[in-house]
């Protein structure tokens, strides 16, 4: 039996990043949220929990699967568990330090799975070229409320890092609407936001807002 061919990454790409702690802890919110999102423009979803037990991250699997599955690219971030091959995901976003690699995931899951990896530097990202990966997940690009007091790369490394990596650059770390533009133009193929819509008023307009701020900045480079 052959293997498909891996899903591509979208261009531009809107990642949306779980975090149960801005919605209170509710599965379900979160759940409604992230649907609200992908109905208007997010492509792909990471499932990302790393304070939950492996029951509790099944549930929120499961949840999420149910939302998005068929509407958008399905990313699990297992942070330090195990590799569990679950189904409808389409791949898996492996931090900068993982105990598992690339080769690993692809066994676990399928030769076609999209795997990226967070990197922190212009040497990660080449590091990631060179295991295998799919796309890189570079920040922490601006001051973030999800990494307080964290690095800060900047919109210089964000440029550095797309003109000299190989790989497709998703920005991530303090992106709004009034910043999204600008990692685009830096050259990034996407970005990944967590507050930015989960702690929106309003997640639908948040989302169609950064859309937008990426689709301009894109147009702009043609």
């Amino acid at each position: 039996m052959f293997e498909t061919a891996r899903p591509r990454l979208p261009n531009p790409t809107l990642c949306l990043v779980t975090d149960l702690g801005v919605v209170g802890d509710d599965v379900g919110r979160l759940g409604e949220r992230v649907s609200l999102a992908v109905e208007n423009g997010v492509n792909m979803v990471q499932i990302r929990a790393p304070d939950l037990g492996e029951n509790e991250f099944d549930l929120l699997v499961e949840e999420i699967v149910q939302t998005v599955a068929g509407r958008a690219r399905i990313i699990i971030n297992p942070s330090s568990r195990p590799l569990l091959p679950y189904l409808d995901i389409d791949g898996v976003q492996l931090p900068e330090n993982a105990r598992a690699s690339i080769d690993e995931v692809r066994r676990v899951y399928r030769v076609s799975a999209l795997v990226g990896r967070s990197v922190h530097s212009l040497d990660g990202s080449r590091q990631a070229y060179l295991a295998g990966a799919d796309f890189v997940v570079f920040g922490t690009v601006f001051p973030s409320a999800t990494h307080p007091g964290g690095d800060v790369q900047g919109i210089d490394s964000v440029r550095q890092v797309t003109s000299e990596a190989k790989l497709p650059v998703i920005g991530i770390g303090g992106i709004s609407v009034e910043n999204a533009g600008d990692v685009i133009a830096a050259g990034a193929r996407g970005i990944a936001v967590v507050r930015s819509i989960l702690g929106a008023s309003d997640p639908a307009t948040a989302t169609r807002e950064l859309i937008d701020a990426m689709l301009d900045a894109s147009a702009d480079q043609d």
